[in-house]
């Protein structure tokens, strides 16, 4: 079965969705994070991560 993956917004790193320890919801949905750094830095402004990420492919 194929893994579902999500860009880490921040640092641009393909997460396995369901092996991801860090995830922020944003307007209800949930994003993925490769490490507690990402998290946080994307928690301060997430608007500023939002650009640009949509539809990439792993």
């Amino acid at each position: 079965m194929a893994t579902q993956q999500e860009m880490d917004r921040v640092c641009g790193m393909w997460i396995d969705m369901k092996e991801a320890n860090f995830t922020s919801d944003y307007n209800g949905r949930e994003y993925y994070f490769c490490a507690k750094e990402c998290k946080e830095t994307f928690d301060q402004d997430p608007n500023l991560y939002m650009k640009d990420f949509e539809n990439r492919k792993p």
